[in-house]
């Protein structure tokens, strides 16, 4: 509640001094006023203002009492300009709460190969990614893409649509070192998720299982994952008879075991599903980002309807409200 309302748009002053003015003017009104009842304040006198008021020239109260609530309001606007008011208004860059996720995607030569679907593996793997990062609007993502080496494609975000663009546009020829080192993926994806503030950090690696470059192994990465309290869950890419190339998925199933997560197949709409589900079950975050205050100064829409009253008070007091006695 009390955040809901220091996000409520506020009016700061930057000359404040100014609205003393107010009890003068409210002074002056009521010495005007007073002069008024008393039959002092200056007037053309005609012989015969009773003849005037039966030939209908006489204004109705509310008309006669207008120049002079027109004149007031002018001050008064005037004064409130003088002031240097400020709209503030307080936002956050993005406000959700969710989980972060890094979508690790193998990119290695093996991803290339075509399997019984007719695309290759790193466009099923795109695929999925894609859906994953379309369907988790309340959740920050980051990419890690690795073969031979890794590296950082995008950090945590919520903002998807560029997320989902860079997944789109992924390819081979980012990274040119040879081999799939799924162990330093892992590594790099837990590096970015250390400094995270939500409750829930997981990691979803998509490859097709088969290690063999980088410095450590998967499994002790998952166990070093593990330990700073990050799930992985990972997601098998072609198919296990595959002639070329078959897909580990015991590998996969070891990493996914040793870090709390879950094996699914990438390929497999009912795995895709469960796995999606068993993620969107975890235990939310609030997640805000840096807030920002945005200003905007008042003076000029204060002032010019003030110039404008009095403008239009002068017009009415010398032309149609022209008082006579």
């Amino acid at each position: 509640m009390q955040e809901w309302i220091s996000h409520i748009p506020r009016i700061e002053l930057d000359e404040p001094l100014w609205l003393l003015l107010l009890p003068l003017l409210a002074l002056a009104a009521w010495w005007m006023r007073r002069q008024e009842q008393k039959g002092r304040v200056a007037a053309v006198t005609f012989p015969d203002v009773e003849r005037l008021r039966h030939e209908g020239l006489e204004a109705p109260l509310l008309l006669r009492r207008l120049p002079e609530w027109l004149r007031w309001t002018a001050l008064v606007l005037g004064v409130a300009a003088m002031t240097r008011p400020q709209l503030v208004v307080k936002q956050t860059v993005a406000h959700s709460r969710g989980i972060d996720v890094i979508l690790a995607l193998d990119i290695s030569e093996s991803m290339q190969l075509k399997d019984a679907g007719g695309r290759s593996r790193l466009d099923a793997v795109k695929s999925v990614a894609r859906e994953f990062v379309t369907r988790h609007s309340n959740d920050r993502i980051g990419v890690v893409v690795f073969k031979g080496k890794g590296y950082t494609l995008s950090p945590l975000t919520l903002d998807h649509r560029v997320t989902g663009m860079l997944i789109d546009n992924v390819s081979p020829d980012v990274i040119r070192d040879e081999g799939t080192a799924v162990g330093t993926a892992v590594l790099i994806a837990v590096n970015r998720l250390r400094a995270s503030q939500s409750d829930q950090k997981v990691i979803i690696l998509f490859s097709d299982g088969v290690s063999n470059a980088g410095e450590i192994d998967p499994v002790t990465a998952a166990s070093f994952a593990a330990a700073q309290g990050i799930r992985i869950y990972t997601a098998g890419a072609g198919s296990a008879s595959s002639a070329s190339s078959a897909l580990d998925e015991g590998e996969l199933r070891r990493v996914a075991l040793t870090a709390g997560g879950r094996y699914f197949r990438a390929g497999t709409s009912a795995s895709l599903a469960e796995a999606f589900e068993s993620i969107d079950r975890l235990e939310k975050s609030e997640l805000t980002s840096p807030v920002t205050s945005n200003k905007s100064g008042m003076f000029v829409q204060l002032l010019l309807p003030a110039l404008f009253l009095l403008l239009f008070e002068a017009m009415l007091s010398n032309t149609r409200l022209l008082r006579v006695p």
